[in-house]
């Protein structure tokens, strides 16, 4: 019982000596932090070290959730052929440069990954986290306006991860002139992706023009006129009556004087004419005075 109990103390003094003496090279990185967007490519960096060469495997593993265990993605063994089932069509490694490409990206692919590089001399766990992005389509703005107040939606889809409508008015507005009515997003069962709409109800009763635009991640949608002048209001009614009737007035008063001077015109024609015809016929009763003597 002695003897078991002393090789069970040698064992473990083993055990203890050889973590102690391994400790100083098991490596944890920091977080290294890679951007892939949907349906592209990415690489996934394990290490910058590329000096140690001898290299007895690389994993590429994905923490399970909830205490799962850990999800083989990829990976290079010096003796053994690494088989893939998931991710065989999506990803390559390169051991000679410690990287592993993931392409086709989804964006269930977003998360923490682990790698798992073992050399003769030292261990290396480096993690990296992938922030997969989908770039959201130009946002859709409608405007519906009635009674002094306009209804204006403004929508956008496919992009990732889930972002919030912002509103540009031009001038800005006070919160007092519009409120939110409606925000909402959905998530494409198929693809993954969202889609955000956000309708908002401006008071158009007082105040300029505006224009309205809305963004969506880094997708801007065109400038739209939201509030034009109120063309129901009393004032509206009484300064364009009195424009029109000035306008009215002072065509009336061009027509008139074009009319007088034209008449004036006709009138010196027509007295010119006669005292021409007179003295025509004078001169012609002279000469046959003058033949006839």
């Amino acid at each position: 019982m002695d003897v078991d109990n002393g090789m069970c103390a040698c064992w473990l003094l083993r055990y203890v000596l050889f973590f102690l003496v391994s400790l100083p090279f098991l490596q944890s990185e920091d977080v290294t932090m890679v951007i892939g967007e949907v349906g592209g490519s990415v690489t996934i960096p394990c290490t910058s070290d590329l000096q140690e060469k001898s290299l007895d495997f690389m994993y590429v593993q994905r923490p399970g959730s909830n205490g799962n265990s850990n999800r083989f993605i990829n990976g290079y063994h010096t003796k053994k052929h690494i088989e893939l089932t998931e991710y065989t069509n999506r990803t390559r490694v390169d051991h000679t440069q410690r990287t592993m490409k993931l392409w086709s990206i989804r964006p269930s692919d977003e998360g923490l990954y682990v790698c798992h590089i073992q050399y003769q001399t030292k261990i290396i766990l480096e993690n990296i986290q992938l922030k997969v992005t989908a770039n959201y389509s130009i946002p859709n703005v409608t405007v519906a306006c009635d009674n002094g107040s306009c209804l204006v939606t403004c929508s956008s889809d496919s992009g990732y991860p889930r972002r919030d409508v912002e509103w540009s008015p031009n001038p800005p507005l006070n919160q007092s002139h519009w409120r939110a009515v409606n925000s909402s997003g959905r998530r494409d069962p198929v693809t993954t992706l969202f889609s955000v709409f956000s309708s908002i109800s401006v008071n158009c009763s007082s105040g300029p023009q505006l224009n309205l635009s809305c963004a969506v991640g880094g997708a801007l949608s065109q400038e739209h006129t939201v509030c034009r002048p109120q063309t129901g209001s009393p004032d509206y009614y009484v300064i364009s009556a009195v424009v029109a009737g000035a306008v009215a007035l002072l065509c009336f008063l061009l027509i008139g004087l074009f009319v007088f001077k034209e008449r004036k015109a006709r009138t010196a024609r027509v007295n010119q004419d006669g005292e021409e015809a007179a003295r025509t016929a004078e001169r012609v009763q002279l000469t046959c005075m003058n033949t006839h003597s």
